[in-house]
């Protein structure tokens, strides 16, 4: 409980004031602790940057649960996944914490390295659904893993295009979803 204090508190601060202004002390003041009780769990501030920026893409993963429900028609599932991907790539706080973690790739190069394979941890019920789907012969594919990565990198491209033009409506985004939808089942469904 401590530690998700102090993460939500790093959060905070980190997009409040950036990497280079946030302090260990501003972190503690606004979890309500003691600046060793931060130290006492993370070494430096960078230790805790990283945590912050692998907790955003995981959290990701935390709003994709389990709805890769196989017993859904492969379009409301598909639709379910997108969107939930879409909200997540989308979420202010994800939004903020990339934007730091660009600006600051060259001072944490195993951040990216460790964001990569957070982003297969997001993929694994993708992955499980797709492949269930594969075996059952209601898609083709070549490669469930494949085919999650494509799912979530347009996704997460529509959450850069929506980022360019945060006013979207609403119903633009839902635009977006349907159309990737379209795309995934025209191209997988296996013709019978």
């Amino acid at each position: 409980m401590l530690r998700t204090g102090l993460l939500d508190a790093a959060l905070q601060v980190f997009i409040a004031r950036g990497f280079e202004a946030a302090s260990i002390e501003g972190i503690a003041k606004v979890a309500g602790v003691a600046k060793v009780t931060v130290y006492r769990h993370y070494a430096s501030k960078d230790e805790l940057f990283v945590e912050v920026a692998r907790r955003a893409q995981l959290s990701v993963r935390a709003r994709l649960g389990t709805v890769a429900d196989a017993g859904l028609p492969l379009e409301a599932a598909l639709r379910a996944i997108i969107s939930r991907l879409v909200e997540g790539y989308t979420h202010p706080d994800y939004l903020a914490v990339m934007r730091m973690v660009i600006a600051e790739a060259g001072r944490f190069p195993a951040l990216g390295r460790a964001m990569l394979d957070d982003s297969a941890q997001i993929s694994e019920p993708l992955v499980a659904y797709l492949q269930t789907l594969k075996d059952a012969g209601q898609i083709d594919i070549d490669s469930p893993y494949d085919a999650a990565v494509q799912i979530s990198g347009l996704a997460s491209g529509a959450g850069r295009y929506l980022l360019l033009t945060p006013g979207r409506h609403p119903v633009s985004r839902k635009r977006s979803v349907e159309s990737l939808v379209t795309l995934f089942t025209r191209a997988w469904r296996k013709q019978p």
